[in-house]
């Protein structure tokens, strides 16, 4: 039995929207690939017509890769044109405000709508929506309107985002150098990216699981070799899946072709997040940001980064 996945660029889409001006096909894949922490959609988008009104979230933060097409962004800072191999991060805020209309297929990658509140706010029409419906911005109060003993108050002073910001930073990669961290790049706060690159018959680190993080597999080019508690599953370009936390998603990426591969690792960024190499019994765990990793293995009882294991 190999790993669940999905190819984007061949993907069937079973989800229409045609609504009030905006218009996609889509097809949801975090469900269907096992994903906890992070969901994502394939869409192909008409020219002209936005996939979505123009918005942004407060506790989510999207990412989106261009597949195929010449995808056109709406961002605050105007238009701009996306080609294949773009990718590009949404953070939480009105920075990350933006619709996408075609002509193209893209996919987009969200983290937080499952794990915590969230907020969606859409400038042109100023409203807000949450898990239980749309509001009108315009309807903000400051107080419990009706209930204790205070009588009335003072209107609210509504913040509203700022009209224009500068573009959003994005890479191709397509052209990217490998073994390049992507997060602080394209100013995201919640995920992280890394390209790596294989030449013919080189392996990735070895065969590992992490405990505290989710990761997703995008192949971008050749053709690699998949190693995970089933076996080993052969992957082509367009290839996405899910390598959950824990055993359940152990893995090793080999490239046994005869041209150079290039996949996308995607990764949520929680800590702690302690990694397991079965091979070797080795321990790499890391509970705090700014404090370096303890590496142990699993017979070693000395003192091992100036602490007794």
């Amino acid at each position: 039995m190999g790993v669940k996945q999905v190819n984007i660029v061949s993907v069937a889409l079973d989800e229409a929207l045609d609504e009030a001006g905006f218009r996609h096909v889509a097809a949801s894949l975090g469900e269907r690939l096992g994903a906890q922490r992070i969901g994502a959609a394939v869409y192909d988008a008409e020219a002209g017509t936005p996939i979505w009104p123009y918005h942004y979230h407060h506790g989510v933060e999207e990412w989106l890769y261009a597949i195929a097409g010449t995808p056109v962004l709406r961002e605050p800072a105007g238009h701009r044109t996306l080609t294949p191999g773009d990718l590009i991060c949404f953070p939480s805020g009105h920075l990350g405000a933006h619709a996408v209309m075609g002509p193209g297929r893209f996919v987009i990658f969200a983290t937080g709508q499952r794990h915590g509140p969230w907020l969606s706010v859409y400038p042109d029409s100023d409203k807000v929506s949450g898990p239980g419906g749309i509001l009108l911005r315009s309807s903000a109060v400051g107080y419990w309107h009706g209930e204790g003993t205070t009588g009335s108050s003072e209107p609210v002073e509504i913040v509203r985002e700022p009209r224009s910001s500068p573009p959003r930073p994005a890479v191709n990669l397509f052209a990217l150098n490998a073994r390049t961290q992507l997060g602080g790049v394209l100013g995201a706060e919640r995920l992280e990216a890394t390209v790596v690159e294989l030449a013919a018959g080189e392996g990735s680190e070895p065969y590992h699981y992490v405990y505290g993080r989710e990761e997703w597999l995008l192949v971008l080019a050749g053709t690699l070799g998949l190693r995970h508690p089933h076996g080993e599953d052969q992957l082509e370009p367009g290839d996405l899946l899910c390598l959950p936390e824990g055993p359940a998603g152990a893995r090793r990426l080999l490239n046994r072709g005869t041209s150079t591969a290039r996949a996308l690792v995607l990764s949520t960024t929680g800590l702690p997040a302690n990694v397991h190499s079965p091979d070797t019994g080795e321990w790499t765990i890391c509970n705090a940001s700014g404090v370096e990793p303890v590496v142990v293995h699993a017979t070693d009882s000395s003192v091992v980064g100036g602490r007794r294991i």
